[in-house]
């Protein structure tokens, strides 16, 4: 396998990560400073939700990448997965428009913005990320659909 397939499936890992789990604050991180008083919420159902995301990158071959799909939970609180057992990522500047909700990510050899619209009990959705190998740099853009399946399971 060359090399920059190798770092294309690298970048792919990091990017089903960032998309499957989030990345959490960082514990010794101060909590953001509430910009308004009422959390701001959208139109979305909340519970289990299973989301299909497309990946695609300059110059990778149409295919190489099959959509993927797992699931999880959402909630008004919880508009952005989070995993609490990363460490090496923070998620920052998480607004809230209307039924959009935007994020960005900063982990330790990589960076993303990310922006999902809901509608209820279905949403679109997309990740921009950049991989940084040494002085390189590779982009990869993650489209995303989900759609609510049901409550989440403790």
């Amino acid at each position: 396998m060359n090399r920059s397939v190798r770092f294309a499936l690298a970048l792919l890992s990091v990017v089903l990560m960032l998309l499957a789990t989030g990345c959490s604050k960082k514990e010794d991180a101060p909590p953001p400073a509430p910009k308004q008083t009422a959390t701001p919420s959208v139109t979305m159902q909340e519970g289990k939700w299973e989301i299909t995301s497309t990946f695609e990158m300059p110059g990778m071959p149409a295919g190489v990448m099959k959509p993927q799909t797992f699931t999880t939970c959402l909630s008004q609180k919880d508009y952005v997965p989070t995993d609490k057992e990363q460490k090496d990522c923070t998620m920052q500047d998480v607004k809230v428009d209307g039924n959009t909700v935007t994020w960005s990510v900063v982990c330790k050899d990589s960076s993303g913005k990310g922006r999902v619209t809901y509608a209820g009990n279905t949403f679109d959705g997309m990740i921009e990320t950049i991989m940084r190998e040494g002085a390189k740099e590779m982009s990869a853009k993650m489209t995303m659909k989900g759609r609510h399946i049901g409550p989440c399971t403790n």
